[in-house]
């Protein structure tokens, strides 16, 4: 807006803009001490005049341009007196006089510590207001002020049939990486060589001195240029300052779009949050584009939420993502139908609908917050939605995150099927509303069918969000859950492998130390026994000896008594 280039004046400025040029120019010109008149003043340049008047006072023009130039001097210094309401003489140019009523300096802003309108320093007030330090360094604006120039400035934009635009950078209008994140297929795929090519149709770029490359996103050129002609535009990052300025060089490079319009995290007013107190224009007429929702957490009727934009692996990376980013897969965003080509037709509906000549209200009383929330529900509007299986078993539907985008969207949600039900949003055909729907002839989608018309705000083809069917969604579920059991499997295979092998060898080497323990244990015992039978053996042996050497004494015996008894029995038998 204008009136951000308030500290550089130019033609182009507002009266807001006009009045602090004004008010720079006095102390300015008090501080040097000359006597000159103020620039622009027309007492600095006098028209010319014939001889006849020079002749009559030649000196007359001069005394009066001195005089008219003292009267300001002593009206700014009586300023910066701030004495509360006084009464001071003021030479008039007739030389009559009169009593004029100055009042107390309201202090409306400072810069460089001074108040900017009687000269007062900052740190002797209680100061209230907000730092604009992206408009000029030093630069604070007191509530009343501001509202002043939001006001001044609320005109202006009407007047010219034009909203405020505030616009997020990354992930919204670009994506950035540092170089140590880039991966290994990115840098086979040449990355850093096609940003370092002086090709003035390159939508990727390096930032040597911040060693990081930056995306610009498909139709960005395009989307701001048409942009402009319904919005004044700023840039709102939470990134630092200096990467803020090399961002809005890339993409502004005539500084035609966001002159003194680039916003830091170093000029928020509240940690992790963004907030329109630091934008001079009217909040009924300022209009958000970002990735990010919970950093607007005062202002989110002016969002409009992007769909991310993640060209980088790192990008992926950082959201938790395991799918390949759109840079290793070679592909990107198509410019016709992308997201910001789809935003920028939403823009288009509510700048028309918020000066639509045939609503009666006043521009100046109109909000574009109510202008938003109205296109955003005609997105689903005419659609009755019943959900199955979504949403945690004992929680409130009404509390979940998909019921509150349907009925932001316009649609009706219910938690019981009936004739005008026209979706069932449902992650199983199995399920009772599943199988209810399909025997209605009723669209059954995906819940991204929902999240899908939020991010493009157009209902979108049913057919593109279908429900995976039962077996196949239980084939798919059996072979991951195979799969990870198999490969559990395998682990716990090598692990019972490791520990058997372990245990083998722990049991065969006790096993082997107490076969060796035995064997000699056995060898020593079984040379015992032998020792034993030996001993046995020899005291057999010797026992048969004896047993032979008595069987041999009663034989001899027998002999004798046989020769003995044949002796007898020979003289009978004669």
């Amino acid at each position: 807006m204008s009136l951000a280039e308030a500290p550089s004046p130019s033609p182009s400025s507002s009266s807001g803009s006009d009045d602090f040029a004004a008010l720079l120019d006095s102390e300015l010109e008090l501080a040097s001490g000359a006597d000159s008149a103020f620039p622009g003043d027309p007492s600095s340049a006098f028209p010319g005049t014939d001889d006849e008047d020079e002749d009559e006072d030649p000196e007359e023009p001069e005394a009066e341009a001195i005089e008219q130039n003292g009267t300001k001097r002593r009206r700014v210094e009586e300023q910066r007196q701030d004495q509360g309401t006084s009464v001071r003489h003021d030479k008039i140019p007739t030389g009559a006089s009169k009593n004029v009523q100055v009042k107390a300096c309201p202090h409306p802003g400072y810069f460089g510590g001074l108040c900017f309108r009687c000269g007062k320093p900052q740190d002797e007030e209680n100061v209230s207001g907000v730092a604009f330090g992206y408009i000029h360094k030093g630069l604070r604006l007191g509530t009343s002020e501001i509202d002043r120039l939001r006001g001044a400035d609320l005109k202006n934009l009407l007047r010219e049939r034009k909203l405020v635009l505030i616009l997020d950078l990354d992930h919204t209008l670009i994506n950035s990486t540092k170089l140590q994140d880039i991966s290994s297929a990115e840098k086979d795929l040449g990355i850093q060589t096609a940003a370092s090519k002086d090709d003035p149709n390159r939508s990727i770029f390096s930032l040597d001195s911040m060693q990081m490359l930056t995306k610009l996103r498909p139709f960005v050129r395009e989307f701001l240029k048409e942009a402009s002609n319904m919005f004044e535009m700023y840039i709102y990052t939470m990134g630092d300052k200096a990467y803020a300025i090399e961002i809005a060089k890339l993409l502004d490079p005539s500084n035609i779009y966001f002159p003194s319009k680039v916003i830091s995290n170093s000029d928020c007013t509240q940690r992790h949050q963004k907030g329109l107190d630091v934008i001079l224009g009217a909040e009924s007429v300022a209009v958000i584009l970002d990735d990010t929702e919970y950093v607007w957490q005062k202002h989110k009727e002016n969002l409009i939420l992007m769909e991310r934009y993640h060209f980088f692996a790192s990008s992926c990376r950082q959201f938790g993502f395991g799918f390949r980013s759109l840079s290793e897969s070679m592909q990107d965003e198509r410019e016709s139908d992308g997201a910001l080509a789809t935003v920028l037709d939403v823009l288009k509906r509510i700048h028309a609908s918020f000066f639509d000549m045939a609503v009666e209200t006043d521009l100046s009383s109109r909000d574009v917050r109510q202008v938003i929330k109205v296109v955003r529900k005609e997105i689903l509007q005419g659609c009755k939605i019943v959900f199955s299986r979504v949403f945690p078993n004992n929680t409130r539907p009404q509390e979940q995150m998909f019921w509150k985008m349907a009925e932001y969207l316009g649609a009706i949600c219910s938690t019981d099927v009936d004739s005008s039900v026209t979706h069932v949003v449902t992650l199983d055909l199995g399920t009772e509303k599943a199988r209810w729907g399909v025997d209605n002839k009723k669209f059954l989608v995906h819940p991204r069918w929902i999240e899908a018309a939020n991010f493009r705000w157009h209902r979108q083809p049913e057919e593109d969000f279908p429900v995976t069917a039962p077996k196949e969604k239980s084939r798919e579920k059996d072979n991951a859950v195979a799969g990870k059991k198999e490969t559990s499997k395998d682990k716990e295979n090598s692990a019972a492998g490791q520990k058997e092998t372990m245990k083998d060898n722990e049991e065969n080497a006790a096993a082997g130390q107490k076969e060796t323990m035995k064997d000699k244990e056995e060898n020593a015992v079984a040379g015992q026994k032998e020792t034993r039978n030996d001993e046995r053996n020899v005291a057999g042996q010797e026992k048969d000896a004896k047993e032979n050497a008595v069987a041999t004494s009663a034989t001899g015996k027998d002999a004798k008594e046989n020769a003995v008894a044949r002796s007898a029995t020979g003289p009978t038998d004669s």
